[in-house]
C-alpha cells in the first residue's frame, strides 16, 4: 500500500525559478547598480564620441540601417547646398562648383555659414538659422552618433514589440539590432568595428561581469555590493573577464584571412577561376562560424554571468552556459522569455520618467526663456543624439548657458540608458542562476567566494 504524503504548503519561490528572472529586471533601479551600469554607458560615450571627432562624419544622413544613398539623393542634396549658399553667401565665400549640378559639397556649406553666423545682422543671421536647419538633415553623420541611434530606435522598436505582444515588430527590431546594424558598421567603417567594438567589448565582459556580480549578491540574498566593490572584484581578473565575449569570435580568425585572400585572388584574371572554385572552402568556414556564433549570440550574457558567479574563465563559462542551454532548452526559452519581458519593462519605464522629466523642465522653463538657450527643448527624445541647439547660433554667455543644458539633458539620458544596460545584465544573471537551478539543483546563493578555487561550490570549498 502506497504511503500518504500530506503537503502542508508549497515553497513556490523554490520550486517556481522563472518569476525570479523577471524580478531581476527591478534591480537595475538600485543606486549602486544604477551608479555603475551609468559609468559604463558614459565610458563607451566618450570613447564613441572621441572616434568620431578624429574619424569624421563618413555615414550618409539616413543612418547606418538606410537603404544606400543614390545618386538621386545626392543631387538633391547638393541643390539644397546650392541654394542656401546663393541666398547667405557673398560671392567671394561660395564655394568652387556652383555651376556644376551636384558639384556643392554639403559640409562646406554649412561650415561657411556656420562661420559666417556671428558677422552679420540679426535679419540675415535668422536666414542663416533656417538654412543651417535645412542642411543639417542632408549633413553625413559620425559612425558612433549613427551607431547609437540606430540602437535606440532598434531597442524602443523591440519593447514596444514586446510589451504590445507583436511578434513580427519585436522579431524586425532584434534583427536590425543584432544583425542588420553590426553587418552595416562592418561595410561603412571597418575602423570602428575593430576600435569601437574592443571597448565595448571590454565593457560587455569586465563592466557586464561588476553588474552581474552585484544581482548575484543580491539575488543570493546576501549583503549587497557597491559599485566600488564590484569593480573591486573585477579588477583582479579583469582580462579574463573581459575576453570572456571573444573566445568563439576567434571562428572569424579563419574565415577572414582566407576570404580576403580569395577577393583579391578574384581580381586577377585567369586565377580568378580557381578563386571562384575556392568559394566554397569560404562558404564551409563561413557554416562552421554560423554555428559557433548564433547560439553564441544568446549564451554570450549567461556566460558573463557565469564568470560572475563561478569564478571561471571565459572558456569554461563558454562550455557551462552552452550544455545548460542544451540540457534545457524549454527552460532556457522560457528563462528568455521571462529576461526579454523584464529589460522591456524597465525600457519602458526608464523612458517614460526621462522623458516627463525632460519635458516638465524644457516647457516650465521654455515659459519665460523665450529665444535663448533653453528655448525649444520639449523635442528630446530617449537613446537619441542630443537635441540641444549648436552654440554657432547663440551669442558667447548664451553659448556656454546651452552647454550646460545640454551636459543635464545628456545626464539624464545617460541614467535612463544605464538603467537599461544595468537590467539587460540583471535578467542575464538571474536566467543563469535559473538554469543552473534547474541542470544541477544548485542553490541561488550558492556562488563563487574570492580566496577560493575558481568555480568550487561553498560545500566543496568548506
Amino acid at each position: 500500500m502506497a504511503e500518504r504524503v500530506v503537503v502542508d504548503q508549497i515553497d513556490f519561490r523554490s520550486a517556481l525559478v522563472f518569476p525570479r528572472v523577471l524580478n531581476a529586471a527591478t534591480g537595475a533601479f538600485q543606486p549602486a547598480r544604477l551608479l555603475a551600469a551609468t559609468f559604463i554607458v558614459l565610458a563607451l560615450a566618450v570613447a564613441g564620441r572621441f572616434y568620431d571627432a578624429l574619424r569624421g562624419p563618413t555615414i550618409q544622413p539616413a543612418g547606418l540601417l538606410a537603404p544606400s544613398r543614390s545618386q538621386i539623393d545626392s543631387a538633391v542634396a547638393s541643390d539644397v547646398a546650392r541654394r542656401a549658399a546663393l541666398e547667405n553667401l557673398p560671392p567671394e565665400q561660395r564655394p568652387a562648383g556652383m555651376d556644376v549640378r551636384g558639384g556643392i559639397d554639403v559640409e562646406t556649406v554649412y561650415v561657411s555659414l556656420q562661420n559666417r553666423l556671428g558677422s552679420v545682422s540679426d535679419r540675415e543671421a535668422d536666414g542663416i538659422r533656417r538654412a543651417l536647419e535645412r542642411l543639417d538633415s542632408y549633413r553625413p553623420k559620425g559612425t558612433f552618433d549613427s551607431f547609437s541611434l540606430a540602437v535606440g530606435r532598434c531597442v524602443d522598436s523591440l519593447a514596444v514589440g514586446v510589451l504590445t505582444v507583436s511578434p513580427a515588430v519585436s522579431l524586425g527590431a532584434f534583427a536590425n539590432l543584432f544583425i542588420d546594424l553590426p553587418l552595416a558598421c562592418w561595410r561603412e567603417d571597418r575602423w570602428f568595428c575593430f576600435i569601437f567594438g574592443a571597448a565595448f567589448l571590454i565593457a560587455m565582459g569586465a563592466g557586464g561581469t561588476a553588474l552581474c556580480r552585484m544581482t548575484a549578491m543580491d539575488l543570493a540574498g546576501k549583503d549587497k555590493l557597491s559599485a566600488a566593490d564590484a569593480f573591486a572584484f573585477v579588477k583582479p581578473r579583469w582580462i579574463n573577464h573581459a575576453l570572456v565575449p571573444v573566445w568563439p569570435l576567434l571562428t572569424l580568425v579563419v574565415l577572414l584571412p582566407v576570404a580576403a585572400l580569395l577577393g583579391w585572388l578574384s581580381r586577377i584574371p585567369l586565377i580568378d577561376i580557381f578563386a571562384g572554385l575556392a568559394y566554397g572552402l569560404v562558404i564551409v568556414l563561413a557554416f562552421f562560424a554560423a554555428i559557433a556564433l548564433i547560439p553564441w549570440g544568446f549564451c554570450m550574457p549567461l556566460a558573463v554571468a557565469a564568470s560572475a558567479c563561478e569564478g571561471c574563465d571565459g572558456l569554461e563559462a563558454a562550455q557551462r552556459t552552452v550544455a545548460y542551454v542544451l540540457r534545457r532548452p524549454l527552460h532556457a526559452l522560457l528563462y528568455f522569455i521571462m529576461a526579454t519581458i523584464g529589460v522591456s519593462l524597465v525600457i519602458f519605464i526608464s523612458d517614460l520618467f526621462a522623458m516627463a522629466t525632460l519635458s516638465l523642465a524644457a516647457n516650465f522653463v521654455g515659459m519665460t526663456a523665450g529665444e535663448g538657450p533653453m528655448a525649444s527643448q520639449a523635442t528630446i527624445r530617449l537613446l537619441l543624439p542630443d537635441d540641444v541647439s549648436p552654440a554657432r547660433s547663440l551669442g558667447f554667455t548664451a553659448s556656454m548657458s546651452a552647454g550646460f543644458v545640454g551636459m543635464w539633458i545628456t545626464v539624464v539620458k545617460s541614467i535612463a540608458v544605464g538603467a537599461c544596460f544595468g537590467a539587460f545584465w540583471s535578467v542575464a544573471t538571474g536566467a543563469y542562476l535559473a538554469m543552473r537551478k534547474s541542470c544541477d539543483d544548485q542553490p541561488f546563493d550558492d556562488l563563487w567566494m574570492p580566496g577560493t578555487p575558481a568555480g568550487s561550490r561553498q560545500d566543496q570549498a568548506a
